[in-house]
């Protein structure tokens, strides 16, 4: 079957790994050069890194072992031991290990985008419109997969009025290199939080010379802040530059120039997340709150389920009505817990106990 994927990140390049695995062609295509350097870094959780495992994605990164819940002030509140074989890791690091399991005949093709799917009398797309650099093209596939992310194209195509408003919740995440640091990190992943509730600083080690650090704020409370570099500082140190050692380190040894402002949103699942032969995968079809860690396993999950599917034969609407049934149940439970999550982050921390990897 010949594929066309829209959208070269995580849900993506594992849809065309396990799709290839399968027997299918596929045509993997993504609208920015700067994909891959967005989102810095997440913890994958151990049934994920076990599905890449079975498709040949060598996984890097860095074993993680407890949870340390702190004060803003430094003291270790509480501390749960992470599910066994969770890993902190690098956004990059993992898209590059997806590339590498990639065939060479299926290199994502750069600087193209969806513009619009023409849909037939029936509900099923006859083609694809791209455009690059202005000009436009068509592509025909028998199956087409938006892995474009949360403004997706084809989540639009089939539920144009869904509302995703944005999420109460943002994240600022910053990269610093600091050996320093990762030796404090050590195996644990450490959020610090304000008492009163709406802001936490996370830290995590993604690789040996890298900690990813992450700070989620109420957006209700704090506007977020211009794309200007200075701006962001400024920001960051407002809210969390008087806390506890090394978030001070931190923010002095950071590039904000190259931080990422991810703005979640906070939505119900679709009705569905397939119409014929067009499939949504990843964010795409379910957009997460970050306070799960749940995005990236999810996203796999969808390629992993998929591809197994599509094995049977079948007429190609059943079997994607089948997965679209499948995926939701999974995930719906993630969405209520996002939600539970977030609620408990904004309110005074008069309890310390949820691990936020669920």
């Amino acid at each position: 079957m010949d594929v066309a994927i829209f959208g070269a990140g995580i849900a993506g390049l594992m849809t065309a790994i396990t799709l290839h695995r399968t027997g299918h062609q596929c045509r993997v295509f993504e609208r920015s050069r700067q994909t891959h350097a967005a989102g810095m870094g997440f913890i994958l959780v151990p049934e994920c890194i076990a599905d890449l495992a079975d498709f040949g994605v060598n996984v890097p990164g860095m074993p993680l072992d407890r949870y340390l819940f702190r004060h803003s002030d430094g003291r270790v509140v509480e501390q749960q031991t992470v599910p066994r074989g969770c890993r902190g890791i690098r956004r990059r690091d993992l898209i590059t290990a997806l590339l590498q399991s990639l065939p060479a005949q299926q290199t994502p093709v750069l600087d193209i985008e969806l513009a619009a799917l023409e849909l037939d009398e029936r509900g099923w797309v006859k083609s694809a419109s791209m455009n690059s650099h202005g000009l436009t093209s068509q592509i025909h596939a028998d199956l087409y997969i938006a892995a474009d992310g949360v403004g997706s194209r084809g989540r639009q195509v089939l539920f144009p009025h869904w509302p995703a408003p944005p999420s109460q919740v943002m994240e600022i995440v910053g990269l610093v290199k600091c050996r320093t640091i990762v030796d404090w990190a050590a195996d644990n992943f450490n959020k610090f939080h304000a008492p009163e509730g709406g802001i936490a600083f996370g830290i995590l080690q993604v690789d040996p010379e890298h900690i990813v650090w992450f700070l989620q704020f109420d957006a209700h409370r704090f506007s977020p802040p211009d794309e200007d570099a200075e701006a962001r500082r400024i920001f960051v140190n407002r809210l969390a530059g008087n806390w506890a050692n090394p978030i001070p380190q931190l923010l002095a040894n950071t590039d904000f120039s190259q931080m990422h402002l991810w703005r979640p949103v906070d939505t119900d699942l679709i009705p569905r997340f397939s119409q014929g032969n067009l499939v949504l995968v990843g964010d795409a079809a379910h957009p997460l709150l970050p306070f799960t860690s749940r995005g990236v396993a999810a996203a796999v999950a969808d390629a992993v389920t998929l591809a197994g599917m599509l094995k049977s034969g079948d007429d190609l609407a059943a079997v994607l009505d089948r997965y679209s049934a499948k995926r939701q149940r999974q995930c719906h439970p993630y969405v209520v817990r996002g939600r539970e999550l977030m609620q408990n982050f904004l309110s005074p921390k008069g309890n310390f106990a949820d691990v936020p990897i669920a």
